[in-house]
């Protein structure tokens, strides 16, 4: 079978893919990985179709989803390393990535953040995720792939984390990846706190990545949206309680947001026309990003008038449920804080805190809560 052009579940999808899948294949990678990230940001053509693979079908994990969370950690097989390389030539990147080395240091720190999510979330991870994969030099810090179950319907979910990228504290990484927004402007800055001072550390960059990309895992197996990457628009998306706070159909559109040639609505932002800032957003584009240093005030305000979670939420639906379920179970369930200071001259003239945190959208939290069975 035949799918769409790939747009994987990763932190930061290239523009062609904005508003489907979201994000989810490949959260872009700070460090030597920048320059073919960019290149990739600004090749926004369809790729070629890839047909459907063996790492996508439930068969190929035989009893995963019986056994404990803990022991679906593990290095990548050569069949998941060949997958992940034949969808990042997708994106004309011919990189293959090695499965990670047994004594890396960073693999027992994934297994411990593991061990510590909230009982409940380990439980929703262990119905839908087949594998966590540690590989090392790949394409993109973090990537989710989805699997179909026996009856061929999309459900479950593996995620790969790139340990190779992973070098940075929780602070610095969410405001590098909020900053890539953005050209460089003298005189203005922004900073996000993931982490309290003296908390920070890679282990915050490592949990926060993981549960977004496990938002994209939970979010499919759950229904709160239907799968990013289906030939037609899902009626889980379509219809989803979540999913229609911030989203409606255009019926005028031609084709999904961000996929061409099929002639299927789209699901455009309710907030398009009061925040329109928000529509030039341009993650990991950095200094050829469409919005300036200088507009990152008036995009914050924007966005603290919206329903959506953050900054990255507000760039299509699915990583709008990813990133409202990471925020939520970071600041919630486990208690650690979220903003973002907009600096200028070095003085903070405004502080953004996520409408997850603030009580802002209650709708949007209620529907959270009620897909997650939290209500």
């Amino acid at each position: 079978m035949n799918r769409t052009p790939r747009c994987p579940r990763v932190f930061h999808a290239p523009p062609a893919c904005r508003g489907r899948r979201p994000a989810n294949r490949r959260a872009p990678v700070a460090g030597p990985v920048l320059l073919a990230l960019a290149l990739v940001l600004t090749a926004a053509a369809p790729r070629a179709l890839l047909a459907l693979g063996a790492p996508q079908r439930i068969g190929f994990y035989g009893d995963a989803l019986s056994r404990p969370l803990d022991e679906r950690i593990a290095p990548a097989d050569e069949a998941i390393l060949d997958w992940q390389h034949r969808i990042n030539l997708q994106y004309e990147q011919d990189v293959r990535p090695r499965t990670a080395a047994p004594d890396n240091p960073l693999i027992p720190r994934v297994r411990r953040m593991v061990a510590e999510l909230p009982p409940g979330i380990r439980a929703l991870a262990g119905q839908a995720l087949v594998g966590l994969y540690l590989v090392e030099d790949d394409w993109g810090s973090g990537s989710t792939e989805a699997v179909q179950d026996a009856a061929g319907r999309w459900r479950y979910s593996y995620v790969a984390l790139n340990l190779t990228a992973l070098d940075k504290t929780g602070n610095a990484w969410g405001t590098w990846k909020d900053r890539s927004t953005f050209t460089p402007a003298p005189g203005h800055d922004l900073r996000m706190t993931l982490e309290r001072p003296g908390e920070d550390s890679v282990d915050a960059a490592i949990r926060f990545i993981f549960l977004h990309e496990l938002g994209h895992v939970v979010g499919l197996a759950r229904q709160a949206h239907g799968f990013w990457d289906a030939e037609t628009l899902p009626a889980a998306t379509r219809e989803s309680p979540f999913v229609t706070v911030s989203w409606r159909v255009d019926a005028g559109g031609a084709g999904q947001a961000g996929q061409a040639n099929v002639a299927q609505p789209r699901m455009v932002s309710r907030w398009q026309v009061a925040t329109p800032l928000l529509s030039q957003l341009g993650f990991y584009a950095f200094d050829k990003a469409p919005l300036s240093m200088t507009q990152a005030e008036p995009v914050y305000r924007a966005l603290a008038q919206t329903d959506f979670p953050s900054l990255y939420g507000a760039t299509n639906l699915f990583d709008d449920w990813a990133e409202a379920f990471a925020i939520y179970v970071h600041t919630a369930l486990l208690g650690r804080p979220y903003q973002v200071e907009v600096l200028r001259d070095g003085q903070v003239v405004f502080t953004y805190r996520s409408c997850m945190v603030t009580g802002g959208c209650p709708a949007k939290v209620a529907a959270l809560k009620a897909v997650l069975g939290l209500e």
